[in-house]
This record gives C-alpha cells, sequence and structure tokens, in this order.
C-alpha cells in the first residue's frame, strides 16, 4: 500500500514540475518561438510634406492632430550630452489617455542582422543570450510587472518597411503595444503606445499601427538630418508671431517645436537646437497662458509641460563644453526664459485668485 501511495506522489510531483517547466516557458519570453503577423503598408500617395519626419533610424508621415487637437512633444533630462540620440521623447495624443514614446535606436548586439533576429525569434531554445540583450532593452522586467503580455514577430512586404518584434502588454486599465523595430544592420528602436480602454485610446491604438505601417527604415542617417534642417531653415517665427489668431499661431508653433524634436533624434549633437526648441516652447508657453480663453481641451497639460521641458533643456545645454563661451551664453539665455515663463505663471495664478 505504502508502495503505491508512493508512486502515486510521485506521479503527481512529476506531472505538477512539467506543468511549471511548461508555465515558464510559455510566460518567459526567452523561451517563445514567436507568431508572425503582417502589418500594411500605409505610405499615403498624397501627403502633406510638414507630416513627414524622421525619428532616429525611421522616416514616415506622423499625425500632427489628434481628436481634433495638435500634438505636443515633451521630453524629460537624461544625462549627456548625447553623442548620437536622445533616450526617449513622448508625444502627447490625448494627455494621460494616449501617449506614444519614441526611444533613441540601439545596437543590442554587434553584427547581428534583422535578418539572424527573426531567424532567432524563430525558435523556443535557441541564441538564449541573444535573446536576454535583446529583451532587456525591449521589454525589461519592470515593464512586465503585473500584465499579461504577447509577442509576435512582425513584418512587411515593403522592403524599407518597419519590421521587428511586437509585444502587447495588458495592465487592466490600459494596454501597451510597443514595437521594436530592426534595421537592416540590426539597429533596435522602440516605438511604443500606451492607452486607455476605451474608445478614444482604441482609436489612438488603430492611428498608431497605421502610422508604423508607412514608416521608412533605413541604416543611414543622412537623408533624414538633411531632410529636417532644410524644414527647419524654413521656418520663420516672425510671421508666425504676427498670426492674429491663436488658434491659427498654437499650431504652427507646436508644428515648429516638433519638427525641432526630429531634428534632436537624428542629431542632437548641436547645442543650437536645444536652445531653438527653448525659444520655441518659451514662445508657445507664453501664448498659452496669456490667452484669455481657452482653445483647445489640452492646453492645461500643455501649460504643464512647459517647465519641465525648459528645465530638461537648460540641463543638457549645460552638459556641453562647460567652458565654452557659446554654453554659457545659450545656458543664460534660457535660464531667462524660464524665468520668463515662471513670471508670467505667478501673474496668471495671481489673478485667478
Amino acid at each position: 500500500m505504502k508502495s503505491k501511495n508512493l508512486r502515486i506522489v510521485s506521479v503527481l510531483v512529476v506531472a505538477l514540475l512539467i506543468i511549471g517547466i511548461y508555465l515558464l516557458f510559455h510566460r518567459d519570453p526567452l523561451y517563445l518561438s514567436l507568431n508572425e503577423e503582417w502589418i500594411e503598408n500605409n505610405f499615403p500617395e498624397k501627403i502633406d510634406d510638414d507630416t513627414i519626419l524622421p525619428y532616429g533610424y525611421t522616416m514616415g508621415v506622423w499625425p500632427n492632430r489628434f481628436a481634433g487637437e495638435p500634438i505636443v512633444m515633451k521630453m524629460t533630462y537624461q544625462k549627456g550630452p548625447p553623442q548620437k540620440f536622445i533616450q526617449t521623447m513622448t508625444q502627447l495624443w490625448k494627455p494621460v489617455e494616449v501617449e506614444v514614446r519614441l526611444e533613441g535606436p540601439r545596437t543590442i548586439q554587434e553584427g547581428v542582422s534583422v535578418a539572424q533576429w527573426k531567424k532567432c525569434f524563430s525558435h523556443s531554445f535557441s541564441c538564449n543570450d541573444q535573446k536576454k540583450l535583446f529583451f532587456a532593452y525591449a521589454l525589461p522586467a519592470h515593464d512586465q510587472k503585473n500584465a499579461q503580455f504577447s509577442a509576435a514577430w512582425f513584418d512587411s512586404l515593403d522592403p524599407l518597411g518597419a519590421r521587428g518584434v511586437h509585444f502587447s502588454l495588458d495592465h487592466g486599465t490600459y494596454f501597451v503595444d510597443r514595437y521594436t523595430v530592426i534595421t537592416e544592420k540590426g539597429v533596435a528602436q522602440n516605438f511604443t503606445i500606451q492607452y486607455v480602454k476605451s474608445p478614444i485610446g482604441i482609436e489612438g491604438r488603430d492611428l498608431f499601427v497605421k502610422t508604423l505601417g508607412g514608416l521608412k527604415v533605413k541604416d543611414d542617417l543622412a537623408p533624414s538630418r538633411a531632410w529636417i534642417q532644410n524644414k527647419i531653415k524654413s521656418v520663420k517665427l516672425g510671421d508666425i508671431r504676427a498670426l492674429p489668431e491663436l488658434k491659427a499661431r498654437l499650431p504652427e508653433l507646436i508644428k515648429v517645436q516638433n519638427w525641432i524634436f526630429s531634428l534632436l533624434s537624428v542629431d542632437p549633437t548641436q547645442l543650437a537646437s536645444f536652445f531653438h526648441l527653448a525659444g520655441v516652447t518659451h514662445m508657445l508657453g507664453l501664448d498659452l497662458m496669456k490667452a484669455k480663453e481657452k482653445t483647445y481641451e489640452n492646453q492645461e497639460a500643455w501649460i504643464l509641460n512647459t517647465k519641465p521641458l525648459l528645465e530638461s533643456l537648460i540641463h543638457y545645454a549645460k552638459d556641453f563644453d562647460p567652458n565654452a563661451v557659446e554654453t554659457k551664453q545659450a545656458v543664460t539665455n534660457m535660464e531667462a526664459l524660464l524665468s520668463d515663463v515662471l513670471l508670467v505663471q505667478q501673474q496668471m495664478t495671481s489673478k485667478s485668485r
């Protein structure tokens, strides 16, 4: 009898062990054999050149409005100056409800091409060391916390289209879709949308995927830099400032602001770019705070973004050569812009009491 009971217990232990291993392998991304999904190529035939922007190694038609409102960007300081890429920028499609994060490209492992990454992810038990490096960048443990997730290899019929790994994370009250785009030579770049479980969230997700389907991916930054630099050279802030209607002026300032963000995503090594972004942010912030009437629903969120953005830009400027006259002058001028914004903000607060 004891022998029979022992056998039963042994069988149960083995069964539980097998189930545990199965669940571990189907939870741990290292052991996933990724299914393939296809994204439609949505680069439109008729486009507005104003909306074609590079971000890192990608070029695409990015929306400048969502739900009837302009899309404003923000950026938090991370120790620099970055020699090649800003680590993170965020587009506020619908503040809090729908936000898109753009991360700077990174070579996860030298010499591993997009074709090799695809082959790696097509097998459950292969190249685990490479996968560990990939997931440390693309899906850190803290992003997986308290979330149900799935992963797939996404691809495109366009030879220059986006391809890589798509992570879907369900956090209960909101979703996260992260697309890690990989260039031909194997440089990875995260594009992430976080959205609430609501119709506006689903609308944002659909537009984001459509935007992703229009991206062109190359390993050469020179054309992207030339493209966005030419855009910025065409800007005449005096003409924008002269626009009498706030509803016409704000979108133009936001557009220029976003163009400079785009430039920083492909070349953050020029101090002048941080200074010019601070100048446009200052103009936008003052217009928003001095507005007699609310023009856009998202204005409060944009105003809240003004001070931290200027502070981040000042920190980046200070990371350039501190002994250079150019650096000292830029920092002094940017700090004056911040002081101006804080003064107006204080005045507006006093009037509202």
